[in-house]
């Protein structure tokens, strides 16, 4: 009896062992996802390590190098300056985004997409920031009456020239991909290709790019808000914000050989990235609240 009593208490702290095991791995697993779904910005546990640009064997702007940051987590890459106030522009317009209530909640196209923003002096949606009134502002300056800046119709490449309006101005625009063209020579501005070359000339993306889609129609815009970048084992992230899309944020993998996994958008490929080039200066703006 007595040791029957020992083989079942021996059997029982096993059970109790692999639960608390299971229970850690669970929650690692569960934490990691939160920190996917919610972009990267710190609600999971410590998955990457900050590092400005040019940390490690790489240069953020060199193409074809192959960064090889110390340790096995991914790198978390800083923004330049421009690229900081980017991203908190895009932050405060991307919170205030949603869908047409009249969707009810639900994702489709063409109609029911996030293209409303919460206006000034507007109660909806309850817990939503208000869109920065200064990108509104910008728009009916450069597109007075436009669609493409309105709310509910609110555009992805009107997201992005938003972002950039108070900061560093996109002059010129476009339909979606075709801002890839539009830029290659203009001075100020520098690409960085991603599906658009081979692997030995792509390069690094950096927190407030303009991140370029190309598909079989327009293709589709957006702002490049955190990067972990991948080693030569593991996947790295990229979270990126943008109007007229499923979400106001969305995070990817990122392949060794920097091209981006993009098989929850079938269709689309990450052609590559537009950023101020070196040297450039930023405007004189008071910067949104960032919550």
């Amino acid at each position: 009896m007595h040791s029957l009593r020992n083989v079942l208490t021996a059997m029982a702290s096993g059970v109790v062992v692999m639960s608390l095991l299971a229970f850690v791995a669970l929650s690692g697993m569960s934490a990691s996802l939160a920190w996917t779904q919610s972009g990267g910005y710190g609600n999971g546990p410590s998955i990457c390590q900050t590092a400005t640009p040019g940390a490690g064997s790489a240069q953020p702007s060199t193409f074809g190098a192959t960064p090889t940051p110390g340790g096995t987590a991914p790198t978390c890459i800083a923004p330049s300056g421009i690229g900081a106030q980017v991203v908190a522009w895009a932050r405060a317009m991307a919170d205030a985004l949603y869908i047409n209530p009249a969707c009810g909640g639900r994702i489709s196209s063409p109609d029911c997409y996030y293209t409303w923003y919460k206006a000034t002096a507007t109660g909806y949606p309850p817990a939503a920031p208000t869109f920065p009134q200064a990108v509104i502002e910008y728009g009916q300056q450069v597109c007075p009456g436009c669609s493409a800046w309105a709310n509910g119709t609110y555009q992805c490449v009107s997201f992005v020239r938003g972002a950039y309006s108070q900061v560093y101005p996109m002059r010129l625009t476009a339909n979606a991909f075709d801002l890839w063209a539009l830029y290659a020579r203009q001075p100020g501005w520098m690409e960085i290709p991603e599906a658009a070359a081979p692997a030995g000339q792509r390069g690094i993306p950096l927190p407030g790019d303009v991140m370029v889609f190309k598909d079989a129609s327009i293709g589709h815009v957006a702002i490049v808000m955190s990067v972990a970048l991948p080693t030569a084992t593991t996947k790295g992230a990229i979270t990126f914000s943008n109007a007229n899309s499923v979400s106001p944020y969305t995070t990817m993998p990122v392949f060794p050989d920097f091209t981006v996994d993009t098989t929850s958008w079938p269709g689309y490929t990450v052609w590559g990235y537009i950023r101020p080039a070196g040297g450039a200066k930023t405007q004189e703006h008071t910067l949104p609240p960032i919550g």
